[in-house]
């Protein structure tokens, strides 16, 4: 079944361009991989998927409801409860330096649950039942007994687990990932590409962009080269890196073949 369908997204900075016409399906359980140069798209359109950014003009759809529209020029349609169904691994990181990795994962909807309800008992059960869901998402990525340190006492791939398991606390069926190797060593890219496999499920989509090709060809069920805001080719890893018919992906790869 069909868990994300894009159609014809359009993004503007300015005067530039940055999504044009982007025309995309995702289908549940499937692993998709974006890779293009950059500037070519690819971090807006998964900001936009997760509403940190509003498009210009397009739809999307989640497992065929629709949760964005905007006709050109007209007051866009925006479905602020479908931010929570698609979750973002940030580059980076991104995690707060000031908090617990237990924190770090509860702070956001412990928030929610404070505003959404004034009954301390009620409240008090929310905030148990989101502790014990962030631990138990902890102890999936092996991060049991590490709830109380800080993110600087973590290795870079426990932060990126870390991060990962803060994407998943609202059970997303859209995980969208930003470069979760850019800033890892090899040994540690082999672990995130471990954990992106053991989170497949049929009912959730994940989306991947990443500049290492072998990174790709390796993660995705199906691999979609982005080049100045539209998407130019898609298919199978096999199909892309071995046989790819666009012009302009045949020159991507060949500017970055040795990382294949």
């Amino acid at each position: 079944m069909t868990a994300l369908e894009i159609k014809d997204l359009n993004k503007t900075f300015g005067e530039r361009e940055v999504l044009r016409g982007v025309n995309l399906r995702v289908e549940g359980g499937e692993i998709l991989t974006l890779i293009g140069a950059s500037g070519g798209g690819k971090t807006t359109l998964l900001r936009c998927l997760n509403f940190l950014e509003i498009p210009d003009s397009g739809e999307i759809r989640i497992y065929d409801t629709p949760v964005f529209s905007r006709r050109a020029g007209e007051r866009a349609m925006c479905d602020a409860a479908a931010q929570r169904r698609v979750g973002l691994v940030f580059q980076e990181f991104q995690l707060f330096p000031q908090y617990s990795v237990l924190d770090n994962l509860t702070l956001a909807p412990k928030l929610t649950q404070r505003r959404s309800t004034k009954n301390l008992k009620e409240r008090k059960r929310l905030f148990e039942a989101t502790d014990a869901r962030a631990r138990e998402l902890l102890a999936a990525m092996g991060l049991a007994g590490r709830e109380g340190a800080y993110p600087y006492e973590l290795s870079g791939g426990q932060r990126q687990r870390v991060a990962i398991a803060r994407a998943l606390m609202p059970d997303p069926e859209i995980l969208c990932f930003d470069e979760p190797t850019s800033a890892l060593d090899p040994e540690l890219t082999g672990e995130v590409l471990r954990v992106i496999r053991s989170l497949r499920s049929p009912t959730r989509a994940m989306i991947v962009v990443t500049h290492e090709l072998s990174f790709a060809r390796a993660v995705s069920d199906r691999v979609v080269f982005m080049a100045e805001g539209k998407i130019e080719e898609e298919g199978t890893p096999g199909e892309v890196f071995d046989t790819p018919k666009s012009d302009k992906t045949r020159a991507f790869l060949s500017s970055g073949i040795a990382d294949l």
